[in-house]
């Protein structure tokens, strides 16, 4: 029954998230919106978290913008694990590529993280 109610709950807490995104309404900590886009899933589905400047900041956040935050750190794990290239990203500027840059430690302050599929072979 234990198992139930965290995923109920765990759901709630997405959805929570969802709405905040959708509403703008955020704590006063965050600075923003955070992508991991994590390549090889349907779709290539984008994940949002609430960008803050340090993770201390954690406790001032809302539990869904918790949530939000730990989800990421999971995704991050998992796709570390398993040996994936984990790569944050600038927004291209007028003339500049962006320059993807490997990470070894989830930083909140970040925008954008790809999460690479491994390529095997040649």
């Amino acid at each position: 029954m234990a198992g139930t109610q965290t995923a109920i709950d765990q759901e709630a807490l997405r959805r929570r998230w969802q709405e905040r995104c959708s509403k703008g309404d955020f704590s006063a900590a965050v600075l923003g919106i955070g992508t991991v886009r994590v390549f090889g899933r349907s779709g290539d589905a984008p994940v949002q978290f609430p960008r803050i400047a340090t993770l201390t900041a954690l406790d001032t956040l809302e539990p869904d913008e918790q949530w939000a935050l730990r989800n990421v750190q999971e995704i991050i794990t998992a796709a570390q694990a398993r040996n994936r290239p984990v790569m944050a990203t600038q927004p291209a500027r007028r003339g500049v590529p962006p320059a993807p840059t490997p990470i070894r430690a989830f930083d909140p302050k970040l925008e954008h993280i790809l999460i690479l599929s491994l390529t095997r072979g040649g």
